[in-house]
């Protein structure tokens, strides 16, 4: 590597910002392997007077600047680092280990001669070509047959009705009456049992509705899964659908069926609280977000509000003010966050399906906690990434948590192609230029593609499964949807980074283990893949995070209110206060890792078709003390917990998280995730799908929580043929191996 500003200039990087002592990076395509060396910081847990002491220092700006002018720009010793200022975000993201200089801070001393890229927008075009580029690279080197195509195994459409494209998803799942993995009558329903039960006239809208209420009475308090809810508007919504279904006139398959919203997500009649007491006024909501429109155009009754964390700025569902979500598997154990009481709510069986928001797992992390499925699309890929939370951001994307990967995959079809109304655009709900992003003087480079414009940017049809799974040939019904040793995976390439997936617990990894091995007996090839420079994609995804949300919180005018500052929880005071030190300048740094990152992943989807990780290194840990009083600030557990989650929201690709498994001893749901090429959401519900039912066949269905209703459990039972199935397959069960 060269040293200095003469070699900066020479690359044509940025010069106002690379120090003289700067180290300058080779460029990202020729590195092909490196250490793997991502960032733990060694930090206290900060809870009580601890972190109180914490708030009341940082928020001094004179503590700040002086922090910002004599330590940040120095080397010091980690010991005098920790000791003036161990509470921080920022020295902590910004340095990482090296052999050969002993702490480097990587924002300051490091130069990167790729130019910054502010948003991960695909031209649908390109990404096309590249498909059929990547479908013949590699494949007879590995031995594989070349039939794995992202746009061969795609049927795509452009509709802007809903229900166009619920038909679509329906014949993509190519069955009717029955889920993929129907169970136990104790089990969670789906939104085809919901639509059979009432279908049948096994019971109403309703009475779901009834039994749905009083159960949400029961727990809620203790659990804290929905932050806002009204019986009489959920019993309204459901005497509609009720009197549709008995004039023989349901909407759709969704008609009746119950879902919840994350609280940043604009849905009638509740506030928009982002999990905070004064965003509901601050910023009211006068408009459905598309997605939530579009279920309720549909028939589908909205619970409520899931609870969050205040802005979901951590990834452990805590929220002291608004209460902490509590995992079902355990009510002791964390949830996860930041979409905590969707995931959480989905698992007890309060509803099927649930909206959440991701920008560093939030979607996938908690999904993977709860034993539920949980799918990140691509960054542009629906209307509502950017339009319902508060501000700008150029990695939080909306989408589905669901029961199943069947339910993801409806849900999914229902939140694609829909834009805001004209009149939500022109009130300041999305975006609408991008000279309101470049305000916050991140532009130089490169104009960032601002919100209300991404998708007209990045147009590209709904893509879905032309066939979720294969039907078996059989005259008898009960035959449908079992695999029984078919391989839809032939041609499938997963790749795994050995160092990265296997930074997580042993019991973690034995799951991710046996899901590969499955993935293989249903056709798929493993093989090994080299993702250079985590630890870029590490401290750009923080420092991107954490500047965008201070950025529009400043913007927005509450950072600087104190009033309504003091309302927020300490932790979220903490970390606001860490994120405004982050300079302009070092926001740029983070966007040439982000271009250095993509030219990383692209390189290694020319190997595989999916990368594969876990979902978190840990199962649930659980709550600690004084969450509920001061909060607690864990840095540590945080940067953690999002290690496989950061890259697909930094670099905006699809990904999807699901059950692989349970952890022994405490049986608590492991979560593994599937990372794809852009536009890539088929190939990944497909694998879903596939590994979903087999485990099924392997005895291993869908984990239930211990907290958990069935709202159409009724006398009549489990669908005959669905019976049917689970009873020939569990027989099958002794004679199956089971891998965990």
């Amino acid at each position: 590597m060269e040293r200095g500003l003469s070699a900066a200039l020479a690359t044509g990087s940025n010069d106002k910002y690379i120090e003289s002592s700067s180290i300058m990076r080779e460029p990202a395509c020729s590195v092909t392997s490196d250490q793997y060396q991502l960032i733990i910081p060694r930090t206290p847990t900060l809870t009580g007077l601890a972190l109180r002491l914490s708030v009341a220092v940082s928020e001094q700006p004179l503590v700040f600047s002086l922090y910002n002018r004599f330590v940040l720009p120095r080397q010091v010793p980690q010991f005098f680092q920790v000791s003036c200022c161990f509470i921080y975000w920022a020295p902590l993201m910004r340095i990482t280990g090296s052999k050969t200089n002993g702490r480097m801070q990587i924002l300051k001393s490091e130069a990167f001669p790729e130019e910054p890229r502010y948003v991960a927008c695909f031209p649908p075009a390109a990404v096309d070509s590249e498909s059929a580029l990547f479908t013949q690279l590699l494949r007879r080197a590995n031995g594989v047959p070349d039939v794995w195509s992202d746009l061969a195994y795609e049927n795509a459409m452009r509709s802007l009705q809903a229900n166009e494209r619920v038909e679509a998803a329906l014949k993509s799942l190519g069955h009717a009456g029955t889920t993929t993995c129907s169970t136990a009558s104790n089990a969670r329903p789906t939104i085809l049992d919901y639509h059979h039960a009432y279908m049948q006239e096994w019971l109403t809208p309703s009475e779901v509705a009834d039994r749905t209420i009083k159960f949400i009475e029961s727990c809620n308090n203790k659990y804290q899964w929905l932050s806002a809810w009204s019986d009489d508007n959920i019993r309204q919504q459901a005497a509609a659908a009720t009197a549709r279904y008995a004039g023989g006139r349901p909407l759709s398959v969704f008609d009746g069926v119950p879902f919840v919203v994350k609280d940043s997500i604009d849905a009638l009649p509740y506030e928009t609280s982002f999990g905070t007491r004064f965003m509901g006024q601050r910023r009211p909501c006068t408009f459905d977000a598309p997605a939530v429109a579009a279920l309720k155009s549909l028939g589908a009754i909205l619970l409520g509000k899931a609870a969050m964390n205040e802005f979901g700025v951590m990834a452990h569902g805590f929220n002291t003010q608004g209460g902490t979500t509590r995992n079902p598997h355990n009510p002791n154990k964390m949830s996860g966050g930041s979409s905590a009481g969707a995931a959480a709510a989905v698992a007890a069986g309060v509803c099927p399906i649930a909206i959440g928001t991701d920008g560093g797992g939030s979607i996938r992390i908690p999904s993977g906690l709860c034993g539920v499925v949980g799918l990140k699309p691509t960054l542009g890929r629906l209307a509502d990434d950017h339009a319902a939370h508060a501000g700008y951001t150029s990695i939080i994307v909306s989408g589905p948590i669901a029961n199943s990967v069947a339910d993801a995959t409806l849900l999914y079809a229902v939140m694609a192609n829909v834009n805001y109304p004209a009149a939500a655009t022109a009130n300041g709900i999305a975006h609408a230029d991008a000279a309101s992003v470049k305000g916050s003087n991140r532009g130089k480079a490169e104009a960032p593609v601002a919100a209300g414009t991404l998708a007209a940017a990045c147009p590209r049809p709904l893509g879905l499964p032309a066939e979720l799974l294969p039907l078996q040939q059989s005259n008898n019904v009960t035959q449908d949807w079992v695999l029984d040793g078919l391989k839809p995976l032939q041609g499938l390439i997963v790749g795994m980074d050995k160092r990265w997936a296997s930074d997580c617990a042993p019991s973690v990894l034995e799951v991710v283990k046996a899901t590969v091995t499955r993935l293989q007996e249903l056709g798929a090839a493993a093989v090994d893949i080299a993702l250079p420079e985590l630890e870029l994609i590490q401290v750009g995804h923080l420092v991107t995070f954490a500047k965008e949300m201070a950025d529009e919180a400043d913007k927005a005018g509450w950072l600087n209110d104190w009033n309504e500052r003091y309302q927020l929880n300490m932790d979220t005071r903490l970390f606001y206060c860490n994120a405004a030190t982050f300079t302009d300048e070092e926001y740029e740094q983070a966007q040439r890792m982000r271009t250095r990152g993509l030219v990383h992943f692209r390189r290694a989807f020319e190997q595989c078709d999916v990368i594969i990780t876990p979902a978190t290194p840990t199962t649930a840990a659980d709550i600690p003390a004084g969450v509920h009083t001061t909060g607690v600030y864990d840095l540590k557990s945080t940067v953690e917990t999002i290690r496989f989650s950061q890259a697909a929201n930094f670099l905006g690709l699809p990904a999807l998280v699901l059950p692989g498994g349970r952890e022994r001893g405490m049986g608590m749901p492991v979560g593994v995730q599937f990372i794809g090429r852009p536009w890539a959401e088929s190939t990944l519900l497909r694998a879903a799908a596939a590994l979903e039912q087999q485990m099924f066949e392997d005895g291993m269905p869908r984990p239930v929580p211990s907290i958990v209703i069935n709202p159409i459990q009724c006398e009549k039972g489990v669908h005959p043929m669905a019976r049917a199935l689970t009873q020939k397959l569990w027989a099958k069960k002794s004679s199956r191996k089971e891998y965990i």
